[in-house]
């Protein structure tokens, strides 16, 4: 198995270690994109998740064993609440007074 977030191949025991470590605080540390409509706790959509993770704005993790093509691609919800928290900063020192 491997994960795919720097294209760097992981044994599932090292995978299943980093997921477990991490803190949930009460929501899901992983989630997968919709398939259709948004994302539960973000309201992203299936796209916007694939677009930000390409363009290393949040994690996101893909699970597939050797020799397979098709996987599952996680998301790390927090980078993902970060990111738009970040965009809400920002979006707040644009609209400040001048």
């Amino acid at each position: 198995m491997t994960a795919n977030s720097t294209n760097q191949p992981v044994s599932a025991r090292e995978l299943a270690k980093q997921l477990l470590q991490e803190e949930a605080k009460g929501m899901p540390v992983w989630v997968r994109a919709p398939t259709d409509g948004h994302e539960h706790f973000t309201g992203l959509t299936r796209a916007k998740l694939y677009e930000l993770a390409g363009k290393g704005h949040i994690r996101s993790v893909s699970l597939r064993e050797p020799g397979k093509v098709k996987g599952c691609r996680l998301f790390n919800l927090q980078s993902m609440l970060d990111y738009i928290a970040k965009m809400e900063a920002q979006a707040g020192d644009d609209q400040s007074p001048a």
